[in-house]
């Protein structure tokens, strides 16, 4: 048995600025561009998303929800508040203790902590830009066995990429 889990970087959102909190900055509209063709993408891969947990941030939501309308299934949308601000560590933590009755799964949050995960998941270094996606297999039957450099790549997407 295997858990699959995507590893998804939030798509463009608008640049800080002092009138506006980071956790309301919503994307733009090329974000919204970028999350649309990523859900696209997403759903041409041979797994369903039994779940999709999310930062509570605006533009992590936002992108959650334009994967979603490309889908012809419903993932179950998990609001997880310690993905906002995540360290490595944490991260590492969370997938010990994504819900057992789940095997394929998506985590949409923020860089450095992404891609850090990735890096540990899989010894190996990406770049996540915004809306970059990278499809993980664990070779295990439990979430809380999941350990570093037990992962293998199976898809790795980023905007602009040409189809393969």
């Amino acid at each position: 048995m295997v858990k699959n889990l995507l590893l998804i970087r939030h798509a463009e959102a608008e640049y800080p600025d002092s009138d506006k909190r980071d956790f309301e900055r919503k994307l733009t509209e090329n974000g919204s561009n970028q999350a649309t063709i990523l859900g696209e993408y997403i759903h041409g891969l041979p797994i369903k998303l039994d779940a999709i947990y999310i930062s509570p941030a605006f533009r992590t939501l936002m992108t959650a929800k334009a994967i979603v309308e490309q889908m012809d299934y419903s993932p179950r949308l998990m609001d997880a508040e310690e993905l906002y601000e995540a360290t490595q560590n944490l991260m590492k933590a969370f997938v010990n203790r994504v819900d057992p009755l789940f095997s394929n799964v998506a985590i949409v949050a923020h860089n450095p902590s992404i891609a850090q995960l990735f890096a540990y998941l899989t010894l190996s270094v990406r770049d996540y830009s915004p809306a970059t996606c990278a499809w993980i297999e664990l070779a295990t039957d439990d979430w809380k066995a999941v350990s570093g450099n037990m992962g293998t790549e199976k898809g790795y997407y980023y905007p602009g990429m040409s189809a393969q």
